[in-house]
């Protein structure tokens, strides 16, 4: 059998990606940048479509699953525990991402997004863009293939960050691991089913199959969500007033608000009502986080439209 070059070459880059702890984010220089951003392709190639938006050109419709697929995910960031999984690159190499199920747009580090085969995508030339109070930009891109275990995302838009080593605010305050990507709505929403199961510090991932029906004895309260927000977001009461609050477990903390404003009280269904709540400010919008979902196991169904709570297992 004969091994190409560019074998050694991929090797040599997810095992960096892989293997180096960065202490600093680093900047790409300028030649790597205008190297990567030369690659740029048309997204409809790739099954992309492409919208005029008040907030510019978005590219949608991305990251095709495979049917009935299941992935069961150690949770590796803890205390408290948050959704934090191995993604698998060729040769079996894992690093860890973020599922955030508060924000809208996936990110990768350079490195990991060069060992993955990102190509950057536009309709004539590629894009930056960059988050509010962020230094560091990301370029709209396409990856062949995600793999969590034996379940394979197919070209899934990311933006790949122009910087190696710790993300930023994107990290959400965790450090260890040292993230490697973040992982957001836009695909974690294409999912028949995510289950965030505290007790057994898993995230299971589901592919299309049956309706997810859970077990009435365990059963605590049954959400919708609301749509076309670009997160995972239900309706609720804050302080007997009717508010949004996004499902946070990216978050470290009970509750977040607009200025850390005190709640007394926030109910999500009849017997879903916490009182008094420690607060601390958010990073946007009312968000219930890590500290108080993790008294529950969490099953998140976006298709279907709609969000359990139940009871974790006995004994647990």
């Amino acid at each position: 059998m004969k091994i190409k070059p560019g074998f050694f070459l991929m090797a040599a880059l997810l095992l960096s990606a892989a293997a180096c702890k960065t202490t600093e984010t680093k900047p790409v220089s300028w030649k790597t940048q205008s190297a990567y951003l030369a690659k740029v392709r048309d997204p409809r190639i790739y099954g992309f479509s492409i919208y005029q938006t008040p907030a510019g050109i978005e590219f949608r419709d991305g990251g095709r699953l495979h049917p009935e697929q299941i992935a069961a995910l150690s949770m590796e960031a803890e205390d408290p525990l948050r959704s934090v999984v191995m993604t698998k690159g060729a040769f079996g190499l894992e690093s860890p991402v973020l599922l955030d199920f508060s924000t809208s747009a996936s990110w990768l580090e350079f490195d990991l997004a060069q060992a993955l085969g990102a190509l950057p995508v536009g309709e004539r030339e590629a894009q930056l863009v960059a988050l509010p109070g962020e230094k560091i930009a990301g370029c709209p891109s396409m990856v062949p293939s995600m793999r969590f275990k034996q379940l394979y995302v197919e070209r899934p838009l990311v933006n790949v960050r122009m910087a190696t080593g710790p993300l930023g605010s994107l990290a959400r305050g965790i450090e260890k691991p040292e993230l490697k990507g973040v992982i957001g709505w836009e695909i974690l929403r294409k999912f028949e089913q995510i289950h965030l199961d505290y007790a057994e510090e898993r995230v299971s991932l589901v592919t299309s199959g049956a309706a997810y029906m859970p077990d009435p004895a365990r059963l605590v309260g049954k959400l919708s969500l609301v749509k076309h927000t670009g997160a995972c977001a239900v309706s609720g009461l804050v302080n007997g007033k009717e508010a949004l609050i996004l499902i946070d477990p990216a978050g470290d903390f009970e509750m977040a608000t607009d200025g850390a404003v005190p709640v007394s009280s926030v109910q999500l269904d009849a017997d879903l009502l916490f009182s008094a709540p420690a607060v601390v400010k958010s990073p946007g919008g009312t968000r219930i986080g890590a500290r108080l979902l993790k008294g529950y196991k969490i099953v998140v169904c976006p298709p279907a439209g709609v969000i359990y709570f139940e009871k974790p297992d006995a004994g647990k």
